[in-house]
């Protein structure tokens, strides 16, 4: 799923700060979302902005959005990673079974987790494919919705539908991506549950 021009990509290679702005307004809420389902979400938060200072300061070059993609990803699993090592540590000597138990379960999970490119291509493959199968009306719906952002009423005033109609065609779009994606949650969490009002 592409959501930024090959312009943009250019400019940040240049380390242009405008391009690093609309990468950052882009990703920073998916990364958090994704954070989110490992930390709590105060800590989540810090360590994405983690992620994007140390691209900043690396100035890595990116051929295309699955590269940058990864890069950010693996960053903010890593930080999580992080993280939770250090709690594990902290708390080592306190008698909280339960905490070392999710400790240890996040741990296993994010350790597992694969953050390659070929990995954020084969999702965009699924999703290219599975939005081209869904029907006509209900992948307009989804497209403005998700992929331009747009808030439902103003995709019920796009499209000349009610917003009943347009939170009923998003319903059966996630549906169907949520069976198509289902091995690669947490990564694409933030598209199928983020819900726009």
């Amino acid at each position: 799923m592409k959501a930024l021009t090959n312009e943009i990509l250019q400019l940040l290679n240049k380390h242009q700060e405008a391009a690093f702005e609309v990468v950052f307004k882009l990703y920073y809420p998916r990364l958090v979302y994704f954070a989110k389902e490992f930390v709590p979400d105060g800590e989540a938060k810090n360590l994405v902005q983690d992620a994007f200072i140390s691209m900043w300061d690396k100035k890595p070059q990116f051929i295309n959005e699955s590269q940058l993609q990864s890069y950010l990803y693996t960053n903010v699993k890593n930080n999580c990673l992080m993280f939770l090592r250090h709690e594990k540590v902290k708390k080592k000597y306190k008698s909280e079974a339960a905490f070392q138990k999710q400790n240890s379960i996040y741990t296993e999970a994010l350790s597992g987790l694969d953050t390659s490119t070929v990995t954020f291509q084969e999702i965009e493959t699924i999703i290219a494919k599975t939005l081209m199968d869904l029907p006509e009306r209900c992948r307009e719906v989804f497209v403005l919705s998700r992929m331009e952002g747009k808030k439902n009423k103003e995709v019920a005033e796009t499209l000349g539908i009610s917003v009943k109609a347009v939170e009923a065609q998003i319903t059966k779009a996630l549906k169907t991506l949520r069976v198509s994606l289902k091995d690669y949650l947490p990564l694409v969490a933030w598209l199928l549950f983020n819900i726009n009002q």
